[in-house]
């Protein structure tokens, strides 16, 4: 399988950009040339700040349950750029990405200049839509959601997990305008379910779904959970369920797979399918989310958990203190420079009795030692090279300690190459 596109690239010759550039006109005018194939698709189009791949993952399990083909394009990818694209769990293959760059080149690929996100969502859409034909298609919003390349279908139903400061180079820095870029994948007519609980930021999806005359479905409003005993009790107009069990760890999670609940109430009203609460506990136990509070070795436990932004931080804080609140934890921590990375490891400051912060080759990546400068914490340390990084921290835990991986998806990405 292929690490990155450049990979790829050496395998078969095509030009991309690499950079975010984001806007609707070139994807849609090259897939177009391609037959349109998101337009055969029944899609259900997953955005927000945080949460969007547990929800997915959530969804995708419970579907995959009931018999469904379901394929899924998430990112950034786990390990390999071919884990971005899957049906039923099964990665797109080399061959098959090879094959679709051909039918690509040969509709004018190299004219089109495509970024690398574009040219992986239009592979996403020719893959289900003429390759492996699926059932049902869960689309992960790349970044905001407005100009996103993800954003150029009609979907069956639209989720917005939640609004958080994240992307603000992109998207603005007030709560309001980023809901304004998570709420524009919300279409005419088409449902939207969203986890936010924030006044301003409700109000923006609001007054979107009501110009689309959209039905939108609120947590706490439409929708509602409790978690007891480890337990999760969901309840709505339609249906209630108590005792549902959960395979992902932490209390954000449960938020996660309601929103993944209701999505599966519309969607079996939508298609007159049978609701089935077996269906729905079996694949709420079964779903995985690799490189989300992913538990890869457990004497003594080693954690990778991809918190990018403060939200995120927040809930995998309060996981940890419910966790190993009786274990030493050793972080290894490394940002993108355009996070707010100061907020970010404050928090983590208070469950961390040591921590290590690194860097690693991207782009956005921010540099160990700016850092390890922002860090209050007696015991730090940084070392600009992750491999060097990752061999000091685990050298530093032992059967009374933890330690926890943390920061850039992108960063836990580079992890996974070595330790899964």
């Amino acid at each position: 399988m292929f690490l990155s596109f450049k990979d790829l690239q050496e395998r078969v010759n095509f030009t991309i950009k690499n950079e975010i550039n984001l806007g609707l006109d070139r994807i849609l005018q090259f897939l177009e040339k391609v037959g349109n194939p998101q337009n055969q698709l029944q899609i259900v189009h997953i955005g927000g700040t945080n949460g969007k791949g547990s929800t997915l993952r959530f969804l995708e399990s419970v579907l995959r349950e009931s018999g469904l083909a379901v394929g899924v394009f998430h990112s950034p990818a786990y390990r390999f750029i071919n884990d971005q694209l899957s049906v039923n769990g099964t990665y797109i293959t080399d061959e098959e990405m090879v094959e679709i760059i051909h039918v690509f080149t040969n509709h004018g690929l190299e004219e089109a200049g495509l970024t690398e996100f574009e040219l992986q969502t239009a592979m996403a859409f020719y893959y289900f839509a003429t390759i492996k034909k699926v059932d049902i298609t869960l689309i992960e919003v790349g970044l905001g959601g407005r100009e996103d390349s993800t954003n150029i279908m009609t979907p069956a139903l639209s989720i917005i997990t939640n609004v958080g400061h994240d992307h603000i180079g992109f998207l603005g820095s007030s709560v309001e305008e980023i809901a304004h870029h998570k709420a524009g994948i919300i279409k005419r007519g088409v449902p939207v379910i969203s986890g936010e609980q924030k006044l301003a930021a409700k109000d923006v999806i609001q007054k979107e779904a009501f110009m689309k005359e959209s039905p939108v479905y609120f947590m706490e409003e439409e929708f509602s959970y409790q978690m007891e005993d480890g337990k999760l009790s969901f309840r709505s107009a339609k249906k209630n369920m108590e005792e549902l069990e959960l395979s992902l760890q932490g209390e954000h999670q449960t938020a996660n797979a309601s929103l993944a609940i209701m999505a599966y109430l519309l969607l079996t009203d939508k298609w007159g399918m049978e609701f089935d609460e077996r269906v729905l506990k079996a694949g709420l136990m079964k779903a995985e989310h690799p490189g989300r509070f992913e538990l890869i070795q457990k004497e003594p436990p080693i954690i990778l958990d991809g918190a990018h932004n403060e939200e995120a931080v927040d809930a995998l804080v309060n996981t940890i203190k419910m966790s190993f609140s009786n274990k030493r934890v050793v972080v290894l921590f490394s940002a993108l420079k355009d996070k707010p990375i100061e907020m970010m490891v404050r928090k983590l400051e208070t469950i961390a009795d040591e921590i290590i912060f690194t860097s690693f080759n991207f782009p956005r990546a921010a540099r160990a030692e700016d850092v390890f400068q922002v860090c209050e914490l007696q015991k730090k340390e940084f070392e600009e090279n992750w491999k060097t990084a990752l061999q000091t921290a685990i050298s530093r835990i032992d059967d009374n300690s933890v330690l926890l991986i943390t920061g850039s998806l992108y960063f836990i990405s580079d992890i996974r190459t070595i330790l899964t």
